[in-house]
């Protein structure tokens, strides 16, 4: 057959090779520039006003942690049922930039920005680019994972380390045939594998709420093993390449979940007592702050005035019309699950032992807001850019609050307020047991721990046998945590003993500061 092809077609053809080329070079780099605004969005969003709230318990036993030793912090991180992993890094850092309220926040404010990009990018993979916009600027603007963007704790850095190996098993969905070539073969999905091994042991060995995840990953593995042709080698190809990575999987985490076991001495759920038990309001909580761009009240379990309330809704409807849009394919299947499992198992375990917090199912989010983002692109073209920019504005006028308002307990300005006025020979009785941790660990730089100055406890009747001998009292009533503060007048009436107090200073909405004279003083402060 003679060639038929004249030089005007093959110029043509070329010229549209190069065009597409170009479209794609485009589309490529935009998307760059897209990555780069949304985690940049999400960091700024978590640096601004990042020294703002005072450090809560949690922060301020991450604190003393990273001033032990390496023995040290390795044994009372097991001890208390996490990974020292964190603690390492944190510890590492204070080496050169110091160990102040901002520093320590730093990191999570930096994996927090990362894990909006990883959004966006799974987000992108599945639907559009304008589904990863939307889903990441739901990342990024979402107010609670901003909070927990400027805590000196590692669960934005488990949300990012879970949407890596999500993005591989997400790859491993897509292309299932190439999933079940040997890993060594030519044409194995090599990066869909090494994402979702690699981002499932790192984020197990940062924290033991990352466990959920290995369930819904095992699950979302033998929907994609079966959608292979059934008794075919390529299934057994799978199958194997599923048997190693659990194995690999297994072997660099189980020891560390064996030192916790051991450390614990078998009690786990035992030392759960202080969360509330399971109710309809705290379910509402926990979706309203996780999923629907809610704000926390951190120690008091309840929701915060939302500056925009229609938002919620909003993202509602989006993740809906992504269950429907996506539950067909295998992707969406996985990214549902992703979603469900890890707030359905802490129910299921909460019908026997309450586990039900905020921070317990916060990983689950990222999935859902791709979900949501997903949903958000059935929107005609014109109408998507109009709700993205609306997304952007409303919510950040949403964030406002988190800048503004109380929502840790200003153990700061208590211990301030202490080492400037208590004197030697003083007693310093505290209503929460934890308070003597929070006074030592937040005293202004520079001045003495209280306890080299005054008797601190938490036993009223040392308290009282000091006051009869004597010593003045501060008496502070305030949480340093999750559960029930003692009402103030509750406090007065259950410390009458004492007397009249002489000085009444509240510190913030949630701490008071009451001292009580000697018997023999002048009702005066010094």
């Amino acid at each position: 057959m003679n060639d038929t092809t004249t030089p005007a077609m093959h110029t043509d053809a070329l010229y549209r090779r190069h065009a597409w080329d170009g479209r794609a070079a485009s589309a490529a780099h935009a998307s760059r520039i897209w990555l780069l605004a949304i985690v940049m969005l999400g960091l700024a969003a978590r640096l601004f006003r990042i020294d703002h709230q005072s450090l809560w318990l949690d922060e301020a036993l991450t604190l003393q942690r990273i001033h032990l030793d390496l023995s040290g912090l390795v044994a009372d991180s097991f001890t208390n049922r996490h990974m020292p992993t964190y603690f390492l890094l944190l510890r590492l850092l204070s080496f050169f930039f110091g160990a102040g309220d901002a520093w320590l926040r730093i990191p999570s404010a930096l994996f927090g920005a990362m894990s909006a990009g990883m959004v966006y990018v799974t987000a992108s993979r599945i639907g559009s680019r304008n589904a990863g916009i939307i889903a990441g600027l739901l990342m990024a603007l979402s107010p609670l994972q901003v909070q927990y963007g400027q805590e000196a704790r590692s669960y934005t850095l488990v949300i990012f380390l879970i949407m890596v190996a999500l993005w591989g098993l997400l790859r491993l969905a897509r292309h299932p045939l190439r999933a079940a070539v040997d890993v060594r073969g030519a044409d194995a999905e090599r990066m869909g594998w090494g994402a979702y091994v690699g981002g499932t042991i790192a984020a197990l060995d940062v924290l033991g709420d990352a466990v959920p995840w290995l369930i819904a990953a095992n699950l979302s593995l033998w929907l994609i093993w079966r959608s292979l042709a059934p008794s075919s080698q390529t299934r057994n190809a799978f199958g194997r390449n599923w048997l190693w990575s659990t194995v690999m999987i297994g072997v660099c985490t189980l020891p560390f979940y064996v030192a916790i076991f051991a450390a614990s001495d078998g009690h786990m759920l035992q030392k759960f007592d202080w969360i509330p038990e399971l109710s309809w309001q705290h379910m509402w909580v926990v979706a309203g702050s996780v999923y629907l761009m809610r704000m926390l009240a951190v120690v008091k379990f309840d929701l915060m005035h939302t500056a925009v309330p229609l938002l919620g809704l909003m993202v509602a409807l989006a993740g809906c019309a992504g269950v429907i849009r996506t539950h067909r394919r295998l992707e969406g299947r996985v990214l549902l699950l992703s979603v469900l499992v890890l707030p359905l198992l802490i129910l299921g375990v909460s019908l026997f032992k309450s586990m039900l917090l905020p921070r317990y199912v916060l990983w689950s989010a990222a999935p859902f807001f791709v979900l949501a983002g997903l949903g958000a692109d059935l929107l005609p073209r014109r109408a998507l850019a109009m709700a993205a920019t609306l997304l952007f504005l409303l919510g950040a006028v949403n964030l406002g609050p988190v800048y503004r308002i109380e929502t840790k307990p200003r153990w700061d300005m208590a211990a301030a307020t202490l080492a400037a006025n208590v004197r030697p020979g003083d007693t310093v009785f505290t209503a929460d047991p934890n308070a003597p941790t929070m006074l030592s660990m937040l005293k202004p730089k520079g001045e003495l721990p209280l306890d080299a100055t005054a008797l601190v406890t938490s036993q009223l009747d040392e308290a009282l046998a000091r006051w009869r001998q004597g010593s003045r009292v501060w008496a502070v009533n305030g949480r340093s945590a999750l559960g029930q503060r003692e009402d103030l007048t509750d406090f007065k009436n259950r410390i009458a003993a004492l007397g009249t107090p002489a000085v009444e200073i509240p510190e913030g909405k949630e701490i008071t500061i009451l001292m009580f004279p000697a018997p023999d003083e002048e009702a005066e402060p010094n």
